[in-house]
């Protein structure tokens, strides 16, 4: 506190328009503070850290205001020190500087001038912009974590929507082959009644005629010739039969019933075939073992009816850690240029040949429901590969 300010202010008693003109020039905060702590004027800086309340209920409070304020009234000069200004409910403390005002009354008037607004102002804005700055960062890091969540979500979305689509593939595909099965269970359904029809059914309505002949007119001749007719209608039956259901899979096994087909085809037809086992048998399910064999058989068909002049058939099965591949090879004249070599795509013209649009065709579709795989190579030497590959478990 300078001395102008202190000689402008003296005076006794209350103060004087002059001296509250005085002390409103001042730009600091000045309080004038009784004896009881008290606060008898404060100038419009101070009013403006004083709570909106009657002045009379504002006074200075605590200890070290009271040895504040008998210091500053026995002080000649000015002094610095600290008060507590009670506002209310709370209380601020303040740095100033103090020195009496009245030296003649008997409760002589304390004059302060507060020094530590605006460090007061300065700590709670810096206090204020810390707890911005946490709060910006918090929401920096919220809007993060929504972006990360965003982008996880639409990771999501994308993934579902792959799947969907590759779950409606499958599904179409699905429907795709057990159409193309059920076609081909019908196709074979025709045949074996057209079979039935055209080789039993004749040869039981010839038969039923000699017996009629035979009645009439006895014969021996006749008598062995209708024998054989018969032995013939129980070869077709029993070919039907083997066609429906591999009774030969059922008593002896996956191994001996190809041994057992192998060899009848190969002393049927006058054609070599060689069967190799490699790696370490395991059970397979029914639907696999089937599917084998009647591969085989649809293969052996086709070199038959497909590739005239062959002169050596092999048959491999192996086992493998993870299932079974089947290789069927004949060194015949091979596909020729109806069907690109090693296509394993879509059936060619030797697969729909076979079987009345059954054969390879039907047998891949079939593989494909067991989670296996078809391919057939034809290299521009001549010969044709059937490679099938298995799982263990049928898909």
């Amino acid at each position: 506190m300078d001395q102008d300010m202190v000689s402008a202010a003296v005076g006794p008693g209350p103060l004087s328009p002059e001296d509250v003109r005085a002390l409103e020039a001042i730009g600091d905060p000045v309080l004038v503070v009784a004896r009881s702590g008290g606060v008898a004027f404060a100038n419009e800086s101070a009013r403006l850290l004083l709570p909106r309340e009657d002045r009379s209920r504002i006074h200075l409070t605590g200890k070290a205001s009271t040895a504040f304020l008998a210091r500053a009234r026995a002080a000649r000069r000015p002094l610095p020190g600290v008060i507590a200004l009670k506002r209310g409910t709370g209380l601020r403390r303040y740095r100033c500087h103090g020195c009496r005002l009245s030296r003649e009354s008997r409760d002589p008037l304390v004059l302060v001038r507060l020094l530590s607004v605006r460090d007061a102002r300065f700590s709670l804005l810096a206090s204020e912009a810390v707890m911005l700055r946490r709060e910006l960062a918090e929401r920096e890091r919220y809007q993060s974590r929504l972006q990360a969540l965003l982008r996880e979500r639409d990771l999501l979305l994308a993934d579902l929507r792959s799947t969907d689509q590759a779950r409606t593939r499958a599904e179409r595909d699905r429907d795709a082959v057990l159409a193309q099965l059920y076609r081909a269970h019908q196709a074979e359904r025709e045949r074996l009644a057209r079979e039935l029809h055209d080789e039993a059914g004749q040869q039981l309505a010839w038969l039923k005629l000699r017996l009629d002949r035979l009645r009439r007119e006895p014969s021996p001749e006749e008598v062995g010739a209708m024998l054989k007719q018969v032995d013939a209608i129980s070869a077709s039956l029993r070919q039907v039969v083997r066609e429906l259901r591999p009774v030969a899979l059922a008593e002896l096994g996956l191994i001996l019933a190809l041994n057992s087909l192998v060899r009848e085809w190969s002393d049927r037809c006058g054609v070599p075939i060689e069967f190799q086992l490699s790696g370490t048998t395991v059970p397979l399910t029914p639907e696999i073992e089937v599917t084998i064999f009647r591969l085989v058989q649809e293969a052996l068909t086709n070199v038959i009816k497909h590739a005239p002049g062959a002169g050596h058939v092999s048959v491999t099965l192996q086992y493998n850690r993870d299932g079974v591949t089947l290789a069927i090879e004949d060194d015949g004249p091979g596909l020729g240029p109806e069907r690109e070599p090693g296509s394993a795509s879509e059936p060619g013209p030797a697969e729909r040949r076979a079987g009345n649009g059954f054969g390879l065709a039907g047998m891949r579709e079939r593989l494909m429901l067991l989670g296996g795989k078809l391919m057939i190579e034809s290299p521009p030497g001549g010969g044709t590969t059937i490679l099938a590959r298995l799982p263990m478990t049928g898909g």
